[in-house]
């Protein structure tokens, strides 16, 4: 009887632990009589690189770890952006600012243990504060302190359910970076760590690794991988979220992606009802329209202002640092930056490339951004005028000495650059293929470099490219893009010199910086830990006045938004924001 009484007593804590939910927003669970089971379909370009976060810089790895297999301590609400209890169910802030207080839920990881502050303090110190992790976050947990002095934030455990953290000044924008941290389970994960070699965390979890040995926190759990096929997921039976009517999400039993290189497939499986979701680029959704307003499609579609983080605005860049010492030389001229952004046909690109539906520009932050775009970079893009581009290249002594239409070098030698592209998404190269066009009507020689995504991310990693086309996604904050767009930082890839990498964490090399890079590199630091409004804006409204000044990289266009569902899908509505309410965890089939 004892023991009886011991074995119940311990079911009892295990289910009173797993019923502390978080009741999920009814703009995503309209409906009242959901349906459970079967399998969600969605699409990957490929397979991922790692399942732990921390260990890769693998787009696909991102979009089936983040929300799908991981949860962060704070989230954005998936429409209106506002920042949600997560694993944490709340917090407390000191009256100073420097102090932070975490109260977990109580919560399972998908193997039934708890979710701890200690499994808050590992993932902070072996992941997110590691330097040598390829994706930690040391830039966005490391900021002044009243002295001016850069200091990492501290974590402390209270108790098995409250971690406080200690910051060395007031940080504005500090619960939005943590958005963007995902929890990761202590007890299975610190016994693979080798404690001397910190490098050690990017080959945990990787593709080969079972899937049983991957304990998760998001509404689903890995079941199967194969290679260049597909990954199945299936459902975490202690999920820490509800609908709104009690039931426990998420509703499918399965989710499966399937693994599709090519887009005209992913394409071609999408009309054909293969897919349920997915986002739809601005060359493909006219002909998408069309068949559903001819009443022949398993799908509805989606149109929206452009918003959220994707499609990512794409931009071109000019290595700074790039081996040749006269392209060296010429990319750093801010004369020839602006002759480049004089030669870059928009118009042309936003007609033939995204079928009119795009906005020039769009890098930074979006026009729907309110609380931190400043319209005025749009008066500071300079127009296409291809006449005043080839002037500029003649004041910078690129002229065609030898008359076989090709601008030289002042030593006679051919003026010529590769620009680097990966092979997907496709409006990349289409947006390479134009802006080459229009250079070769003034005299410029390009060779187009077309390689594998994940080739190309690592070349541009080593800073070994001379031009290069490439994008990242928009978010609601600008410290969220810290990495890449202060000086000195890990992503700051087109002035790499910028950065001295033998420090922990990387520190910046103001002697290689330009001014404008050291007034952004101060911009960004004071931003941070400023706690005005009005202050923060200003400052950041300065910040992107100096990009689209000094072009360090010139930014082409941002593509609207554009979603289809399978029509067979419930809880997907168009929101007053334009954006469908799909998420992994809300959907089911109707």
């Amino acid at each position: 009887m004892r023991k009886l009484l011991v074995w119940f007593l311990v079911v009892l804590s295990v289910v009173l632990l797993a019923t502390e939910f978080f009741t999920e927003d009814k703009m995503l669970c309209s409906s009242s009589q959901p349906k459970t089971g079967g399998t969600l379909r969605l699409a990957l370009a490929s397979t991922p690189e790692s399942f732990l976060l921390y260990g890769s810089l693998d787009s696909s790895a991102y979009t089936v770890i983040m929300g799908p297999l991981m949860s962060p301590l704070v989230e954005y609400h998936p429409i209106t952006n506002e920042i949600r209890p997560g694993l944490a169910k709340s917090w407390t802030v000191s009256s100073d600012g420097k102090q932070v207080w975490f109260y977990l839920r109580d919560a399972l990881w998908s193997d039934g243990k708890p979710i701890t502050a200690d499994d808050v303090i590992f993932t902070m110190q072996y992941f997110v504060m590691n330097k040598y992790a390829r994706g930690n976050s040391v830039d966005r947990f490391t900021i002044p302190d009243e002295k001016g002095v850069n200091k990492p934030i501290t974590w402390t455990k209270i108790n098995n359910k409250v971690v406080r953290a200690e910051l060395p000044s007031p940080y504005g924008a500090f619960l939005t970076v943590l958005t963007a941290v995902y929890i990761y389970p202590k007890h299975k994960l610190e016994p693979l760590i080798d404690k001397n070699d910190l490098a050690s965390v990017n080959k945990l979890w990787l593709t080969n690794v079972s899937p049983s040995e991957i304990v998760v926190n998001g509404p689903y759990k890995l079941s199967q991988v194969i290679v260049d096929q597909k990954i199945v997921l299936e459902r975490n039976p202690y999920f820490w979220k509800k609908d709104p009517y009690g039931n426990q999400l998420p509703y499918f039993d399965k989710l499966e992606y399937l693994i599709i290189k090519d887009p005209e497939i992913r394409l071609a499986k999408f009309i054909a009802g293969e897919i349920d979701y997915m986002a739809i680029s601005a060359a493909d959704y006219p002909r998408l329209k069309q068949i559903e307003v001819a009443g022949n499609a398993p799908y509805v579609t989606f149109a929206s202002k452009p918003v959220g983080s994707t499609p990512s605005p794409v931009h071109i860049s000019f290595n700074f640092d790039t081996a040749n010492p006269k392209l060296r030389e010429i990319f750093r001229k801010l004369e020839f930056r602006e002759a480049m952004e004089y030669a870059l046909n928009r118009n042309r690109i936003i007609e033939e490339v995204y079928n009119g539906l795009a906005i020039p520009g769009g890098g930074l932050m979006l026009p729907t951004n309110k609380a931190f775009y400043n319209p005025k970079v749009e008066q500071l893009m300079r127009p296409f005028d291809l006449k005043k581009a080839a002037s500029i290249l003649d004041s910078l002594g690129l002229v065609d000495k030898n008359k076989d239409g090709l601008r030289d070098f002042p030593d006679g030698t051919t003026f010529e650059f590769t620009i680097l592209v990966q092979n997907q998404p496709k409006d990349y190269q289409q947006i390479a293929y134009i802006f080459s066009e229009e250079l070769k009507k003034i005299g410029v020689k390009t060779n187009l470099q077309i390689l594998d995504s994940s080739v190309v991310g690592q070349m541009f990693g080593a800073g070994n490219f001379e031009c290069g086309i490439r994008a990242f996604g928009n978010q609601p904050d600008p410290q969220l893009r810290k990495a890449i767009w202060q000086p000195g930082q890990q992503l700051y890839y087109w002035h790499y010199s910028t950065m001295n990498r033998n420090t922990n964490p990387p520190s910046p090399v103001f002697s290689e910086m330009f001014d404008w890079e050291k007034r952004i590199w101060e911009i960004f630091e004071k931003a941070q830990i400023e706690m005005n409004p009005k202050k923060r804006k200003a400052l950041y409204d300065e910040w992107q006045e100096l990009y689209y000044k000094y072009l360090p990289v010139i930014f082409v266009a941002r593509q609207m938004n554009f979603f289809g569902a399978h029509k067979s899908l419930g809880n997907v509505v168009q929101s007053p924001e334009g954006l469908p309410t799909f998420t992994v965890w809300t959907t089911f089939r109707k």
